[in-house]
């Protein structure tokens, strides 16, 4: 996936001037002459053209969910990469199926393109998408998998989180209780107002975690951790109780800030990728060894993304942050605007480093964890 971020630049090129009209190819495997069928088919073909990529009261999705749940369809930030008129001109969705389950309707489609050549035939499908149909009020809406899949799933509260789960995973209360003493703990050192309640979903793996989100296959955005923070919702595909890294994203204020300050925050205080903070820190310190020329600006436009670079320099900044000033510098560097002039403005105003002086000054500081005394 490391050319993934290229090619949607590159595709979104191409797409400037795509036509505002989507096309839902049908399989012959889906009954064209059951009516009701075709109302579901129509209701489907009727969203994708209503700009799915955009959060507004849309006529086709179920009132209960939009109520709930600002952006109520947990497919959108996965899928739409590139805004809907133009992603679904080029990957074109195919209806697989539409089958009866009890009352409701599922629905598969797959996205998929024409044409691409080289290392981008690697993208292809972009998606097979789950959606539900359910009857509201005498009208087909559109539902989330998320609650069909779960509906039977064993559930237990401790403390402020509630662990959802399915019958054949063994409950660890060990690491429950782990968890919601780390988020008590972290909310009062940094003094994050009363954090609220929230769901844990576990599933066993990316994939797992894909079909709640209403995926039977997705490639960008493929994630073992999901945190919907508005929504009071994290997912877990690690088949663990604990999940330090997306703790944290679903603790701070969800406010727009700097990627590499919201990753590197939750890398410094949770881990990623299965190290720890001063595990992954050691490990980008041996890759700089090897890469001399290599700057913030590069970590910044996806250097390293096999080392967690990004994540992990966010993580070295924000310690950095933290031993010179503390809380208040933190709570500082988590305001940072989501745009790179006022990363690098905050940044150096609170580690006191002129702007030219900044590549240096991290890259001495990230190679200091190759000495396991540096602390």
């Amino acid at each position: 996936m490391k050319y993934l971020l290229n090619f949607i630049i590159t595709l979104s090129a191409t797409l400037a001037c795509a036509q505002n009209t989507i096309d839902l190819n049908i399989h012959a495997r889906v009954d064209t002459t059951n009516k009701e069928v075709m109302e579901v088919v129509q209701l489907w073909k009727n969203y994708l053209s209503s700009s799915p990529d955009k959060i507004y009261d849309n006529p086709y999705w179920n009132e209960e969910e939009k109520a709930k749940y600002t952006d109520f369809d947990f497919t959108r930030s996965a899928l739409y990469a590139l805004p809907a008129e133009q992603l679904l001109n080029y990957y074109k969705p195919t209806l697989l199926s539409v089958e009866k389950d009890d009352v409701h309707y599922v629905l598969r489609t797959i996205f998929n393109a024409e044409g691409l050549q080289g290392q981008y035939k690697k993208s292809n499908p972009w998606c097979i998408t789950r959606v539900y149909a359910v009857n509201e009020n005498g009208q087909w809406r559109l539902k989330n998998a998320l609650p069909m899949i779960t509906a039977n799933w064993q559930q237990k509260t401790v403390g402020k989180i509630t662990f959802i789960y399915p019958a054949d995973h063994d409950f660890n209360l060990e690491l429950a209780l782990d968890a919601t003493a780390f988020c008590d703990e972290v909310a009062k050192k940094f003094q994050f107002n009363d954090w609220q309640p929230f769901d844990y979903y576990i599933a066993k793996n990316g994939d797992e975690l894909g079909e709640l989100l209403g995926f039977d296959f997705f490639f960008s955005g493929y994630t073992t951790g999901k945190g919907m923070v508005e929504s009071r919702i994290l997912l877990s595909g690690i088949d663990s109780e604990w999940y330090p890294h997306e703790f944290i994203h679903i603790l701070v204020e969800n406010k727009p800030r700097h990627r590499l300050i919201d990753e590197g925050f939750a890398t410094w205080l949770g881990g990623t990728a299965g190290k720890t903070f001063d595990e992954g820190a050691y490990f980008l310190a041996e890759q700089l060894v090897e890469n001399k020329s290599i700057t913030i600006y590069d970590i910044l436009n996806n250097w390293g993304r096999e080392y967690a670079a990004f994540y992990t320099t966010g993580a070295i900044i924000c310690n950095l942050v933290y031993e010179k000033g503390g809380v208040a510098a933190i709570k500082k560097l988590l305001n940072t605007a989501p745009d790179d002039e006022a990363l690098f403005q905050t940044v150096c105003e609170l580690l006191d480093v002129k702007r030219n002086d900044l590549n240096q000054f991290l890259r001495k500081e990230t190679l200091k964890y190759l000495n396991p005394n540096h602390q």
